[in-house]
């Protein structure tokens, strides 16, 4: 058995995300930004041999990963352990509006994010279970080779604090850009991180927004 790499994407912009609006698991789709993200993503991963791409079913991660899958002529997995937190009736809001109508939670969920429950969705200690046991079964699958998972900012936080070791307490000090690119080197149970939110083969497309959001 040979080691597998494993690559942590994720989805392009949509406009939410500019516009600073919660989206959890309401279907945003890309915006052209986005689009031209992914492209940029299944250009920079054209020469590698996949075995298996998977992601979230939601619609800025599944066509994300289909724009990645098309050079391979492969057919992308939906895993709906891969979707999104559920962040309730944060959902469809801006920023500034949950600070002003739940401003409790979401300074919990700013400085300690481990112990978030969002109102009418998920607490973060069910999202880390249910995210990091579909990683895990990814992971016993695929014993060797590149695997692709294309997921959310909150799950590629959870799974990259998941291999590095640490637990949900720390998702707070992972960053991942839109499009960014993460690889572990896994073999066994040795997960040895190669590079971490790598956003290089998106340059060309000018100067990108990276705020955590």
């Amino acid at each position: 058995m040979g080691k597998m790499e494993l690559i942590l994407i994720r989805h392009g912009e949509t406009d939410w995300n500019k516009d600073g609006v919660f989206r959890g698991q309401m279907d945003v789709k890309l915006n052209a930004m986005g689009i031209a993200q992914a492209d940029a993503t299944a250009n920079a991963l054209a020469s590698k041999v996949f075995e298996a791409i998977y992601t979230s079913p939601l619609k800025r991660a599944l066509v994300t990963a289909r724009r990645i899958a098309k050079p391979h002529e492969m057919v992308e997995r939906v895993d709906n352990g891969l979707m999104d937190i559920s962040f309730g009736r944060f959902q469809g809001l801006t920023e500034a509006e949950v600070t002003s109508r739940y401003p409790g939670q979401l300074k919990v969920w700013k400085e300690n994010p481990g112990k978030a429950k969002f109102p009418g969705g998920e607490s973060v200690k069910k999202a880390w279970k249910r995210i990091n046991s579909s990683l895990r079964e990814i992971l016993v699958v695929h014993g060797y080779g590149t695997v692709v998972i294309v997921s959310h900012r909150v799950p590629i936080k959870m799974m990259t604090a998941y291999l590095l070791g640490k637990d949900r307490y720390s998702i707070g000090e992972i960053k991942h850009d839109h499009c960014a690119i993460s690889v572990f080197e896994i073999d066994g149970r040795d997960y040895e991180p190669i590079v971490l939110n790598d956003s290089g083969h998106l340059s060309k497309l000018g100067v990108l927004d990276k705020k955590d959001f």
